[in-house]
């Protein structure tokens, strides 16, 4: 090793335990690199092309936990089927994810087995108003498009349930459904047949 080497050696090893032992705070070299300025939203910003701390997001950007749904405001009867098809396969695990969150949001109004009768409504509407059968023949003939559209932008007095339901929970959700609606035909059959 040279003599350079040696004494920039030293001195950084010097500099170093000099800096740890300090009871003041380390010598920053560039102090805009630990600390940014901090800035106010509202506060004007002159590195800024706009003149204004707060950005304007790229072109296309989409907020976090923020789903573009194209269907917005469209009626359901007149929702298009394609572009709307359910992306999972029914499955256990798929069905058991639609029921716990069936269970949870639509059970207290549409009922344990969707006849309409939740514990909200009961025997006769305690809510003031009839809740639709999710295993009527009008909903059986829905597809599951227009169910996920009914709950993502709600339908008559039923609100929307887009912020409560993550997309793919509604997915599974008309999967659970579609289950329930072939139970009904089922105990139908079984019932005829007596």
């Amino acid at each position: 090793m040279n003599s350079l080497t040696k004494i920039s050696s030293l001195s950084f090893a010097v500099l170093l335990i000099w800096n740890c032992e300090s009871k003041t705070p380390p010598m920053e070299f560039t102090p805009d690199m630990a600390d940014s300025p901090a800035r106010e939203s509202q506060e004007a910003d002159e590195l800024s092309a706009i003149n204004s701390a707060s950005r304007i997001p790229p072109k296309g950007a989409i907020p976090v936990n923020y789903f573009p749904y194209d269907y917005r405001g469209v009626d359901v009867g007149s929702l298009p089927n394609k572009g709307l098809a359910n992306p999972f396969k029914l499955d256990l695990a798929t069905l058991k994810r639609g029921e716990d969150k069936y269970q949870v949001y639509c059970a207290p109004c549409h009922g344990v087995r969707g006849a309409g009768n939740g514990t909200i409504v009961g025997p006769s509407p305690k809510i003031g108003f009839p809740v639709p059968a999710l295993i009527s023949d009008k909903i059986k003939g829905y597809s599951d498009g227009q169910l996920y559209h009914v709950i993502t932008e709600g339908w008559g007095r039923m609100g929307s349930y887009a912020s409560q339901i993550t997309p793919e929970d509604r997915w599974k959700i008309a999967l659970y459904i579609r289950k329930l609606q072939e139970y009904d035909n089922k105990t139908k059959k079984e019932t005829a047949n007596k």
